[in-house]
């Protein structure tokens, strides 16, 4: 009795996050959540999809997985301000075919200034606001980037500053667990095959350009424990996606994969799919950009999945 009185006055006074206040952060009743489930519900998968990569990750390198797998629950809370502008909620026409670069790329940076401005309102701890700041560090948008400067009369008018997220870059190890889980997780949807040599491929393509963008600089991660965290994500993106392929209507045992399937089982397709890995649009630093292709013009993408996303 006496902790559950004095537990919640240690945590406001001096900003103590416990397994209970994370387990409490949770709770899918609460309004933050509930209106990303209602508002971007593939937001809201892609986030509990990248929790439960990220959180195994972290058990690997003996990272903290259950505050990494709260702060992916909230790290895309700013998307509820213009849904419908992210891939993975998009099941019809992609709106930035009939935006200029500038103003494609002003709204999709903006979910991280709205979602952290949006933590402060809601008294999250400052830790999950950390995630939702630094989770895609300061990557440029280069697709959008080098489609302004295609445009422009004078490619010296395009501020290159436009494009590129504020930051911080990942200032502790579960943030850049994170980063990597992010941007895996949106690539593997991505493919119409995930076999293990296409996941293999995409999620080494993206660790090698987050690290040559010196996004991980200001975080304590080790070049071990990163061969690690690479592995461990190719196993469990493998575990989820190729089991998907090989045996439809199967849920295989085990946490993830069980999450990922009943959250897609009665769900609609979101996005786009890529037959070839080289053809998702990864950026220099890790960014997946599907916002920048229109299923209309791009050959690359898988006809009978884009069905869905051009109709």
């Amino acid at each position: 009795a006496v902790t559950a009185v004095f537990l919640p006055m240690c945590e406001n006074l001096f900003g103590i996050l416990t397994d209970v206040k994370l387990l409490e952060l949770s709770n899918a009743d609460l309004p933050a959540l509930g209106q990303l489930a209602l508002r971007a519900p593939g937001t809201n998968q892609h986030s509990h999809a990248v929790g439960q990569l990220a959180e195994e990750a972290c058990r690997v390198v003996g990272a903290n997985g259950l505050l990494t797998r709260i702060g992916a629950l909230y790290h895309d809370i700013g998307k509820t301000a213009a849904p419908e502008h992210f891939v993975e909620n998009q099941s019809g026409k992609n709106p930035h075919d009939r935006l200029r670069p500038a103003q494609s790329a002003k709204i999709i940076i903006s979910h991280v200034t709205y979602g952290t401005k949006l933590g402060r309102e809601m008294n999250l701890p400052s830790r999950i606001i950390d995630f939702i700041s630094q989770h895609h560090g300061t990557r440029t948008l280069h697709y959008f980037l080098e489609k302004a400067q295609t445009e422009a009369r004078d490619v010296e008018e395009v501020q290159e500053s436009d494009f590129r997220y504020p930051g911080p870059k990942p200032q502790f190890k579960e943030a850049a667990i994170m980063m990597i889980a992010d941007s895996c997780e949106a690539a593997a949807r991505s493919l119409s095959e995930p076999t293990p040599e296409n996941i293999r491929y995409i999620v080494n393509k993206i660790i090698d350009a987050i690290l040559s963008d010196d996004q991980l600089d200001e975080c304590d991660l080790t070049l071990r424990e990163l061969s690690q965290i690479r592995e461990s994500m190719i196993k469990s993106l493998v575990a989820i996606y190729h089991s998907r392929v090989d045996y439809p209507g199967y849920i295989p045992p085990g946490s993830i994969q069980k999450l990922i399937m009943s959250a897609e089982e009665d769900s609609p397709e979101f996005g786009m799919r890529f037959k070839n890995p080289a053809d998702i649009p990864i950026s220099r630093g890790g960014e997946v950009e599907d916002e920048a292709i229109s299923a209309l013009n791009q050959p690359n993408i898988d006809s009978e999945a884009a069905v869905s996303t051009v109709k």
